[in-house]
């Protein structure tokens, strides 16, 4: 996008919130594979940085409808977005939680990587390793449900073991719904069935805690999902398996790559944190 683009959406305001909803100006960061949705048909997690209100702050914006390729189209990582909702969800008070009406959206402008991912740095600011993944399970202790606690986070990892691991399939409700979804509707459209990613990134690390024992976790990024599926018809299933491995660990864990994880936790299960994607520029000494 030019910058007369951007001057020219910067000037168009999505349509007034409703009562009880709010605008947010939001730096799109994290974009989760699909899951089956039995309500919306395939719901994504979509996260990012709330730049509207003095600091930076994290956001999360739940439920996404994922519609094949309109999806990939509407949340660009990195592209900056004004979108009305409400943090107010009887069934999630995660305090970084926010409901979106996605039909009213307004693209400003999408931040390159140039001068070492400078622009989006800035954005970022203090949230970059401000807190650990020992921190995050500490304010969600067991039991603590009903409490509002801390549920994303951009961590420093060291020691990472990386692995690639066969993906999960759908269980037999997930399958349901996902049969459901791709139903044809009353004028015959239907989208493809989801498939669920054939491939899946762990990692075992510890993170900047003192006595922190260490992490497992997947990746549950859309774009480790849709690599698994290319690559898996472009090279076979070993071929994919080390295509994935150069990519998120040989290309992101270099040594003079300044990798961080994106970690979130899910609705039901508080103390159940995953990576949701990376942040990899370079150190900032390496680049002299």
């Amino acid at each position: 996008m030019g910058a007369d683009d951007a001057a020219k959406n910067r000037a168009v305001d999505p349509r007034s919130p409703r009562l009880g909803e709010e605008t947010a100006e939001v730096m799109i960061t994290v974009k989760t594979y699909p899951n089956p949705s039995e309500t919306y048909g395939e719901t994504v997690c979509v996260a990012g940085v709330r730049l509207d209100r003095g600091r930076p702050e994290w956001i999360r914006l739940y439920p996404v409808k994922f519609r094949n390729a309109d999806f990939d189209s509407q949340f660009k990582k990195h592209e900056i977005i004004r979108i009305n909702g409400t943090y107010h969800q009887a069934n999630d008070n995660r305090p970084e939680s926010f409901r979106p009406r996605q039909d009213e959206m307004v693209h400003f402008e999408r931040l390159d990587s140039k001068k070492n991912w400078l622009l989006r740095r800035t954005k970022l600011k203090s949230l970059i390793g401000e807190t650990t993944m020992c921190d995050l399970l500490a304010q969600n202790p067991k039991g603590g449900m009903a409490t509002p606690s801390p549920s994303l986070g951009l961590i420093k990892p060291t020691d990472i073991e990386t692995s690639v691991v066969d993906g999960d399939p759908w269980t037999p409700a997930e399958q349901a719904k996902v049969n459901q979804a791709s139903e044809p509707d009353l004028f015959g459209t239907s989208i493809e069935p989801l498939e669920p990613a054939p491939f899946a990134v762990r990692y075992k690390y510890r993170c900047a805690a003192a006595r922190c024992p260490g992490h497992d976790q997947k990746n549950l990024d859309w774009e480790v999902g849709q690599a698994g599926r290319r690559w898996r018809t472009e090279y076979g299933d070993a071929g994919a398996r080390e295509a994935m491995l150069k990519r998120w660990r040989d290309d992101m864990l270099a040594p003079e790559k300044d990798i961080h994880f994106y970690v979130g936790n899910q609705n039901r299960y508080r103390r159940s944190f995953s990576v949701l994607g990376t942040w990899y520029p370079k150190f900032e000494n390496a680049l002299f």
